[in-house]
């Protein structure tokens, strides 16, 4: 029998072990710090309400993993938990819905991650959120972050594209039906917006004089100025989904035909008014059931979605990051950098 060469031998015996030692690799977890940065609600009213502070790192339950965090996204829920005195919330409180980091730990029960991988999560199961160094998340609730987008992109779009894809499937949003986008500039605006295109519909989408440009180019078929109150020649939409709420919904449902339907993400339904416009309306939910955050990521893979940082700030800024937010007209999300791998893929 002719003997191995020592150099062949050695090839072989590295490939034929390659995937054990890359599994062994990828179970390799780094050692967790008992505490970490985090800015947590303490009371409610303003931003000084807002304390950057020293805390302990979460420890997971059963099905969860631990994402350390290198960007998070403020939304307008929020400054609106900060502001409201009547608000269940617990306090002290994390604030943050979604997240952008590496899996630092993994619960014994979680089988389909592992420690070093890039995620992105949604997290609206959560007590705690994303407003920290160290965020612990139901493993069904994270998704692998896109290998083209930045941290900065991954923590920007989980909450606000499951709530837009829910609204879109609440109002059933078919193929040549025209579309009406009330907020189309804003985070969950411009998702819907998207997300109703890769449904063939012809979307209008109202806007702000300034991000008329912006919205015609993530897809809108017609931009409408809302400032000039162009939305009272439409009388013909199929579809209303209002991500603005208030008059401006009840004021929208003159845009849509009789018999159309109106979807809302905030705010209350007129109900009587949609009755008189002989309107089919009802409330979307924001849940991750079905998977919804891998199919939307799915989408942002292959290039079909995109999301727009209307600004970034870092971690101890919270504050002003929230106002920011406040003010009701950012294009796109707010990022707080929580590390400073945030911009990075």
């Amino acid at each position: 029998m002719t003997a191995v060469p020592p150099r062949i031998f050695a090839l072989l015996f590295s490939v034929l072990h390659w995937p054990l030692v890359l599994a062994g690799t990828a179970a390799e977890c780094p050692v967790v710090p008992a505490t970490m940065r985090a800015v947590r609600l303490v009371g409610h009213g303003g931003p000084e309400q807002l304390k950057f502070e020293s805390v302990a790192v979460p420890t997971l339950k059963a099905g969860e993993v631990l994402v350390r965090v290198s960007a998070a996204s403020v939304n307008p829920v929020d400054w609106k938990i900060r502001e409201n005195a009547s608000s269940t919330t617990q306090l002290p409180w994390i604030p943050g819905g979604d997240a952008a980091g590496v899996i630092a730990a993994v619960h014994k029960d979680v089988r389909d991650w592992h420690c070093g991988e890039a995620v992105v999560a949604y997290l609206d199961n959560v007590p705690q959120g994303s407003y920290a160094e160290f965020v612990a998340v139901p493993a069904a609730d994270v998704a692998r972050k896109p290998a083209a987008l930045t941290f900065r992109e991954g923590a920007a779009y989980p909450l606000v594209a499951v709530t837009a894809w829910q609204a879109v499937e609440a109002a059933r949003v078919a193929k040549g039906e025209r579309v009406l986008i009330q907020g189309g500039s804003g985070g969950v605006g411009s998702m819907a917006l998207q997300i109703a295109k890769t449904r063939g519909a012809y979307v209008i989408a109202t806007a702000s004089s300034s991000n008329l440009d912006y919205v015609r180019s993530i897809g809108a078929d017609l931009a409408v100025d809302y400032t000039k109150n162009e939305l009272e020649s439409i009388h013909d939409a199929d579809v209303l989904i209002d991500t603005v709420g208030g008059e401006t919904l009840k004021e929208s449902l003159g845009a849509v035909r009789r018999g159309g339907r109106a979807v809302t993400v905030t705010g209350r339904l007129p109900g009587d008014a949609c009755a008189t416009a002989g309107i089919a309306c009802a409330k979307a939910g924001s849940n991750n059931e079905g998977n919804v955050l891998g199919q939307i990521t799915d989408l942002f893979a292959h290039g079909k979605l995109r999301i727009n940082i209307d600004s970034t700030f870092p971690l101890e800024q919270a504050g002003a990051a929230q106002e920011r937010s406040r003010t009701g007209h950012p294009r796109g999300k707010i990022i707080l950098d929580v590390r400073a791998d945030a911009g990075q893929q």
